[in-house]
C-alpha cells in the first residue's frame, strides 16, 4: 500500500515540478526582460544590453530581446568616434545579426524591422563602397514600408522614409543618374518636399518627437524656409528628454540652428 501511495505522490511531484519549472523560467525571463526596458527608459544602454543578453541567453526564440540588444548595440556603437572604427563596426554588425535574428523568429513585428534599419543605416554612414550604400538605401526604405504595412501608425517608418528623401535629395544629378543606371533605380521619386511629407506625417503621430521635429526642421532648412526650420528646432530644445538619444538630437538641433542664425 505505502509503495503505492510513494509512487502516486513521486508522480505527483513530478507533474508539478514538470508543471511548474516552465512557469517559473518565463517569469524570470519576463522579469529580466521588465528590467531591462527600465534601464533603456533610463538611458543606462550598457545595463539594459546585458539584461537583454541575459534573456537571449535563457530564451533564444525571444524576439524582443533580440530588437531591443540590436537597438542597444546601435546606440553604444552609433556614439563611437569614426577614430575608432574597429570597435564601432563591431558593435554595429552586432546590433544587425540581433536584428536579423528578431526577423527570423517573428517576420511580423515592426519593432525587429526597425532595429534593423537603424542598424543597417548606421554601417550605411561608415560604408566606402557606394554600391554597398545604395543597395543599403533600397533595402532601408523596402523595410520602412514593411513597416507601415504592418502598423500604419509606426511613426519612426514614416520618419525613415523622410530621412531617405532628404539624403538622396541632397545628391547632385550625377550621383542620382549613377544610382538609377548602375544600380537598378530608386523604388520611388526624390524630393526635398517628398521628404517634408513623411516627417509631417510622423509628427501627426508623435508630434512632440525630438527625432521628427528635427528632421522637419532639415528639410524646411533645405527648401530655404529658414524662419520655420529655426521655430521647429527653439520647439525641439525645450522638450525633455525621452529617448536614450535624444540628448544626441538635441546636439543636432542646436548646432543646426547656429548655423541657420549666422
Amino acid at each position: 500500500m505505502w509503495a503505492t501511495v510513494n509512487r502516486h505522490n513521486c508522480l505527483k511531484g513530478t507533474i508539478y515540478f514538470i508543471v511548474l519549472f516552465p512557469f517559473t523560467a518565463y517569469t524570470q525571463h519576463a522579469n529580466a526582460f521588465e528590467e531591462g526596458l527600465a534601464l533603456e527608459k533610463a538611458f543606462k544602454t550598457e545595463k539594459a544590453l546585458n539584461k537583454f543578453e541575459q534573456v537571449i541567453k535563457e530564451d533564444p526564440k525571444h524576439p524582443k530581446a533580440y530588437a531591443h540588444a540590436s537597438r542597444m548595440e546601435a546606440n553604444i556603437g552609433g556614439r563611437i568616434p569614426t577614430s575608432k572604427m574597429e570597435e564601432k563596426r563591431k558593435h554595429l554588425e552586432k546590433a544587425r545579426s540581433y536584428a536579423n535574428r528578431a526577423i527570423e523568429i517573428s517576420p511580423t513585428d515592426p519593432d525587429a524591422r526597425l532595429a534593423h534599419i537603424i542598424s543597417l543605416g548606421l554601417l550605411s554612414e561608415i560604408s566606402r563602397n557606394p554600391r554597398e550604400k545604395v543597395l543599403d538605401a533600397k533595402l532601408i526604405h523596402a523595410e520602412a514600408k514593411t513597416i507601415i504595412e504592418l502598423d500604419s501608425l509606426y511613426g519612426e517608418a514614416y520618419f525613415v522614409l523622410g530621412k531617405w528623401q532628404l539624403e538622396l535629395s541632397r545628391l547632385n544629378w550625377l550621383e542620382l543618374l549613377a544610382c538609377k543606371v548602375l544600380f537598378g533605380g530608386l523604388p520611388e521619386e526624390i524630393s526635398r518636399e517628398n521628404a517634408l511629407t513623411y516627417f509631417n506625417k510622423a509628427l501627426t503621430i508623435n508630434p512632440n518627437s525630438i527625432l521628427y521635429l528635427f528632421g522637419q526642421a532639415s528639410a524646411y532648412a533645405d527648401l530655404g524656409k529658414t524662419e520655420k526650420a529655426i521655430a521647429i528646432l527653439q520647439k525641439a530644445l525645450k522638450l525633455p528628454l525621452a529617448e536614450p538619444d535624444d540628448e544626441q538630437r538635441k546636439e543636432r538641433c542646436r548646432d543646426l540652428l547656429k548655423e541657420l542664425t549666422k
